[in-house]
């Protein structure tokens, strides 16, 4: 059975399951909602049964889901398998949670390499701070991808834009799962107006990107979910077409393209981590 923890303060009350290292609760007091999509019964199990999963150590789809290393071939399913293992707490205060996953038998069978995962929930005001951490605790240097997945509920999408902070070249979307390269939709200006076709074709990924944060703005209410740390190598933004969420996701990897080799060591946004090294991503969530 996986563990409860919920970390406080005024601005905010914050639910963490040890399954995955998940938040799946974001009440704010100020708006008296949550800002998380949670789904509770069977139906909304099946659109997305996810709140805010941890990507790792693979970000996206790996074509026939498996790669090659060393000579041998591994088979590791979309995103991973850190978001549905059990993390250990190290450590809950009052307004802060460290979660651990360590290597395993179960995951080296998946993934030859030995390391120590960190997630640390920490709340400062209005903001939210989520830090993950990377340490090669192996004889070899590790290669991974890590990731965000933040899912906020969005009840009437037509009262919601997303604001980018500067403007971005545009996005790419997936065929058949893998990224296709060759196709880049151009984004003209700094927002984006969703409507149910926008996800028609999964996520958009967007590849270095500029902006430091990316706005969800509430029209309506006129609320704003600020995400800092969106300047990373790749970043996903997605939603289901009936959209009762949009994920505004920082990535450090991405899916497998239309092209690959399937090689490890070859992927696109794959991170190459030295022996005793520690590679730190970190990403917030504010209310404006």
């Amino acid at each position: 059975m996986s563990d409860w923890y919920q970390i406080e303060n005024s601005y905010y009350t914050v639910q963490l399951t040890s399954l995955g290292a998940e938040m799946k609760r974001l009440f704010s007091k100020p708006w008296n909602r949550e800002l998380l999509w949670n789904p509770q019964d069977e139906n909304a199990k099946r659109l997305w049964s996810r709140s805010a999963p941890v990507l790792f150590p693979i970000v996206g789809k790996l074509k026939n889901d498996a790669y090659g290393w060393g000579g041998k071939t591994y088979q590791l399913n979309q995103h991973g398998f850190a978001r549905d293992m059990e993390f250990k707490c190290i450590e809950c205060r009052a307004s802060e949670a460290t979660f651990r996953l360590e290597a395993t038998k179960e995951s080296y069978a998946r993934y030859p390499f030995l390391f120590q995962l960190d997630v640390i929930y920490s709340l400062e005001g209005k903001r939210l701070n989520i830090i993950y951490t990377v340490k090669n605790v192996d004889r070899q240097d590790i290669y991974f991808s890590i990731g965000a997945h933040p899912g906020f509920a969005t009840t009437q999408l037509e009262d919601y834009e997303i604001h980018f902070e500067k403007k971005e070249r545009g996005f790419f979307q997936l065929e058949n799962g893998l990224v296709n390269w060759k196709n880049l939709t151009a984004l003209p200006e700094t927002v984006i107006a969703p409507t149910k076709e926008t996800f028609a074709n999964d996520a958009l990924i967007l590849k270095d990107v500029k902006s430091r944060f990316i706005d969800l703005v509430n029209k309506r209410r006129h609320e704003t979910i600020r995400v800092h740390g969106t300047n990373t190598p790749f970043l996903g933004v997605w939603g289901k077409e009936s959209v009762p969420f949009i994920c505004v996701e920082p990535w450090y990897g991405v899916g497998d393209d239309l092209l690959t080799d399937q090689k490890l060591e070859g992927k696109i946004g794959v991170q190459v981590l030295g022996v005793g090294g520690t590679f730190r991503f970190a990403f917030g969530v504010e209310l404006i």
